[in-house]
């Protein structure tokens, strides 16, 4: 059975490097490695050359980021089975032996997906998570699924090359959110999802990561929701008549200028444009402690002077 496949990215990443490649050899030969550098300055191509084995292969040149650089790898870098893990995150013991012999047992399979552990700058265990998405619907409803605790973890996913080469590989308009497209066109395209019941990979957190720009990532990913129902995606109304809604919402709340007394006329004068927010239980939620905090402020001497609603 031929080995599965995966493309490292890495830019300066030497500080976590030799963990992660040393994960990718100890697999017992189930893994070679495609390393693709924005040509790094502090060692991590020499860190790179220096663990890698026959099959692996280590390239240093400049690039346009992290998607660029997997999408340079993974038309190069051949393989079957197919996937990425970032230079700060690990593959666990025999990880790439249950990926490799679940997708020999289940051939109408197309994208695998298990759990992942999350560990800290020292490699120390924090917690751990396992996806739980299994429709074009539920990848979509950001609101109720992703967010809400079944997201897939990139590290945790492995796919065949005929899925990624379907779908196109990945869009470089995003930088954050990436994967998020990809997982949402695979859906599109009718993969089939097999789910692995264990850990298979460890995410590193630590502040030097991009994955720490929450805020701005959550940007991406709604504008990848809203440019997927501007398409005409196969959903339930009523799902999207909701995704709408707090898509249109998180608009307001993400672009509102005001603070203060003008800040609630401003939510006051788009809940009167948008009567169907009340809908969402975050706005329901925001009106009521404004009430409160309002009346709160009579109670004391000092109406208008409210401070307004919290971001919820």
């Amino acid at each position: 059975m031929e080995p599965i496949v995966l493309a490292v990215p890495t830019y300066n990443s030497a500080r976590y490097l030799p963990a992660t490649l040393e994960s990718l050899n100890a697999q017992d030969g189930w893994v070679r490695w495609w390393l693709q550098d924005g040509a790094s300055t502090d060692g991590t191509v020499e860190i790179a050359r220096s663990l890698a084995r026959s099959g692996d292969t280590v390239v240093s040149e400049p690039d346009q980021g992290q998607t660029d650089a997997l999408n340079r790898a993974m038309r190069q870098m051949g393989g079957e089975i197919i996937g990425f893990l970032n230079g700060d995150d690990c593959l666990l013991p025999g990880a790439a032996q249950a990926v490799m012999e679940f997708f020999a047992a289940n051939p109408q399979v197309d994208l695998v997906c298990g759990g992942i552990q999350w560990i800290d700058e020292a490699g120390r265990v924090a917690g751990t998570h396992a996806g739980a998405i299994h429709s074009l619907e539920e990848v979509l409803d950001i609101y109720s699924v992703w967010w809400n605790d079944r997201q897939w973890v990139q590290p945790e996913v492995f796919y065949r090359r005929r899925l990624w080469e379907t779908v196109g590989g990945f869009d470089t308009g995003y930088h954050l959110a990436f994967d998020y497209d990809f997982w949402v066109r695979c859906f599109r395209a009718n993969a089939r999802v097999g789910h692995l019941p264990r850990e298979l990979a460890q995410f590193r957190k630590h502040g030097e990561q991009k994955s720490t720009a929450a805020e701005r990532a959550a940007e991406e990913i709604r504008a990848i929701v809203q440019k997927h129902l501007e398409s005409s995606v196969p959903i339930d109304p009523a799902l999207r008549r909701r995704l709408e809604r707090n898509l249109a919402y998180d608009r307001f709340r993400t672009g509102e200028s005001a603070s203060g007394v003008e800040g609630r006329r401003e939510f006051a004068r788009a809940l009167l444009r948008h009567p169907e927010w009340l809908l969402l239980r975050n706005v329901r939620d925001r009106l009521a402690v404004s009430f409160r905090e309002r009346l709160g402020g009579r109670g004391k001497g000092t109406a208008g002077k409210a401070r307004a609603p919290q971001d919820i």
